[in-house]
């Protein structure tokens, strides 16, 4: 019997299609034991579908996915698209668990059938605050964001937490997301003494303001989030110190249990490295077929039902949820970027 797992993701970007192959190596790996539920031997296979990262395009994809037979979706792979997303499957009754989407508004509206194997932004927000502004006495603080929905709402949430701690937010800026011009908001920061500049965009930009900020030599420290922590960030410069730093929602992943395994794995299959985020899609398919084992069904609710109740131990962390399926006691790690790389500077752990 065959029985189909739901895949959104934007496919023509290459986080994603790695992302794709985690997924895709985690059912070959569940076939080859040769799972039974119900009292049936089931083949678990993979429906991919491209969201393309347009929230409309999602919407549309997930009233396919829902009328089609699938028992869960991994998806989607960023935060608008995900919450978008969020009530078709929620009405449907649909798990839906996504592998990288941080924005804790995925969570807060209480839909059952939302699941989030990583912290939420605004958990891993505040522990950097905390330790930036309230420890390392960073209290002169410039919030920058590109205008979109989870650059704004990250950018709150810091300059929330930033002010909790006793921080001043000396100027709180938007720019365009297609830009590359920062000179205004550094010479901003220069003008106003800034100690920490917070960015929240993508990931190109956020290489462009670095380099211009060594350009411009201010001593101020930068904090970006999320996908920079990637070789290809910040790739042949020569003149970046340690003022750059990253939050990103898990511990150090080459460190964990299974990863270096998983990591051979995968280049033996897919014949390339792979990215470290891409283990959250394997763990998700593991998760949802644990889900449905547990269960010992292929009823949606029932194995919603499960993934509330499960405790699973994937490579990139210890997953269970809580009533609103977000991650409990979720990682996050600090990290600084140093001539080789970036460098783990602090891990912390959420409630």
């Amino acid at each position: 019997m065959v029985v189909t797992i739901g895949f959104a993701a934007p496919l023509a970007e290459v986080p994603a299609r790695q992302g794709r192959n985690a997924a895709l190596l985690a059912i070959e790996e569940i076939n080859k034991s040769n799972p039974i539920i119900g009292g049936r031997v089931v083949v678990f296979e993979l429906l991919e579908q491209d969201d393309k990262a347009d929230p409309r395009i999602s919407e549309f994809i997930a009233r396919a996915l829902v009328s089609s037979k699938v028992i869960g979706v991994i998806g989607h792979w960023n935060s608008p698209t995900t919450i978008a997303a969020a009530p078709i499957y929620h009405t449907a009754g649909l798990a839906q668990i996504s592998p990288f989407s941080w924005s804790r508004s995925f969570t807060q509206k209480s839909y059952k059938t939302a699941f989030q194997i990583i912290g939420s932004d605004d958990v891993g927000l505040a522990l950097a605050a905390d330790y930036l502004v309230g420890e390392q006495k960073l209290k002169r603080v410039l919030v920058l964001d590109d205008g979109g929905f989870l650059g704004t709402s990250m950018a709150d949430y810091f300059s929330n937490h930033a002010k909790a701690a006793d921080g001043e937010i000396i100027q709180r800026m938007s720019i365009s997301g297609n830009t590359s011009d920062f000179n205004q908001p550094l010479q901003k920061a220069r003008d106003a003494q800034a100690d920490l500049i917070f960015f929240s965009g993508r990931v190109m930009q956020s290489d462009v303001l670095a380099r211009n900020l060594q350009r411009f030599r201010l001593p101020a420290k930068l904090l970006l989030t999320g996908s920079v922590i990637s070789p290809v960030f910040l790739k042949n410069a020569t003149d970046i110190d340690s003022t750059i730093l990253a939050i990103v929602p898990s511990t150090p992943l080459d460190k964990r249990p299974g990863m270096a395994a998983l990591q051979k794995k995968y280049a033996e299959r897919f014949g390339g490295a792979m990215i470290p985020f891409a283990v959250y899609s394997y763990d998700s398919v593991h998760l949802l077929a644990a889900a449905t084992k547990k269960a010992n069904s292929l009823d949606r609710g029932k194995i919603v039902d499960a993934l509330h109740e499960i405790r699973y131990s994937g490579v990139s962390a210890n997953i269970a949820f809580d009533v609103n399926g977000a991650l409990l006691k979720p990682g996050y790690t600090l990290y600084s970027y140093e001539r080789k790389g970036w460098v783990p500077l602090r891990v912390f752990t959420g409630k």
